[in-house]
């Protein structure tokens, strides 16, 4: 099937697509497929539904798009190719992190704009496990999404104007008890205000994410990296994340948000980096027993 709408662009430098335009979800998420060359993606932009497939070759960012919302994805193509996030121009002063870097020059923060779809699936994972947050997220884009147009093969994510009528019912039995109910419920409420934010600048985008009840800095910063393209959201408020980084500068098992920010300061502007760097790196935090099983909340 043609795509309705087709772009290109010139990179400069090499573009690792699979991590410069990452799921938000977990692996298993409907509504996103990628690897290092090709990612292909299903949204909700201003202009309506919208699948994309973009592919990285011979020195170009190509983007193929479907539906209603096609044009206003290929509108976004240059700042897709992430021209102000060349890591190549970046040195830590720190052997694993200079090294891992080195070996991942195209891992760019492309900004998606896609900033509803990602709140939506980011609040799904406050406070449980990613398999409880992945069964939700799919039962809702099978729900509320449907298939996205074009021949990718992939669902929407859920419709914010449907899911913002859902009785609290309704979430409970898809495993999403009140509080997480009701800060979907609001971004749904929000969503043309949340949408505007791709065109304003970090400062202001970030207030108006966090003015939403509900939407805290695990929220909004992992969805900020990825619908923003901000190489400095570092994700805080996160189990395991602090816990990574304050051991890979320090060697203890464990470490706080505070320890963690004050370890990454002197990289402001790159922090977001830093800790995704850290992670391809193969550091891994010590666990010192197995992992606690959590009831399933639709049973509950």
């Amino acid at each position: 099937m043609s795509p309705d709408a087709h772009g290109t662009v010139e990179l400069d430098g090499p573009y690792d697509v699979g991590l410069s335009m990452p799921c938000l979800g977990t692996a298993s998420d409907p509504t996103w497929r990628g690897d290092r060359s090709r990612v292909e993606l299903a949204g909700r932009t201003p202009e309506g539904p919208v699948s994309v497939r973009a592919r990285a070759a011979d020195e170009r960012l190509e983007l193929d798009a479907w539906g209603p919302g096609a044009e206003w994805m290929v509108a976004r193509l240059d700042r897709l190719a992430a021209r102000h996030d060349d890591p190549r121009e970046l040195h830590f002063g720190h052997p694993v992190l200079d090294e891992t870097n080195r070996r991942r020059p195209g891992m760019r923060h492309a900004p998606t704009g896609l900033v509803v779809d990602g709140l939506l699936a980011r609040v799904l994972g406050q406070r449980v496990l990613a398999t409880e947050a992945a069964r939700s997220w799919n039962a809702m884009c099978r729900e509320l999404g449907g298939p996205a147009p074009g021949p990718l093969d992939l669902l929407l994510p859920p419709d914010p104007e449907r899911l913002a009528e859902m009785p609290t019912w309704w979430f409970h039995e898809r495993g999403v008890e009140r509080g997480r109910a009701r800060t979907m419920v609001a971004v749904c409420r929000e969503a043309h205000r949340l949408t505007e934010v791709v065109d304003l600048p970090l400062p202001q985008a970030y207030g108006r994410l966090r003015a939403v009840p509900g939407l805290g800095p695990w929220t909004v910063n992992g969805v900020a990296r990825v619908a923003l393209g901000d190489p400095d959201a570092i994700v805080v408020g996160d189990y395991w994340i602090s816990h990574a980084v304050c051991s890979f500068f320090t060697g203890r098992a464990r470490g706080s948000d505070q320890e963690m920010l004050a370890l990454v300061d002197r990289w402001v502007g790159q922090r977001g980096r830093v800790e995704r760097l850290i992670h391809l790196s193969g550091h891994r935090v010590q666990r010192f027993g197995p992992g606690v099983r959590t009831p399933r909340i639709a049973h509950l």
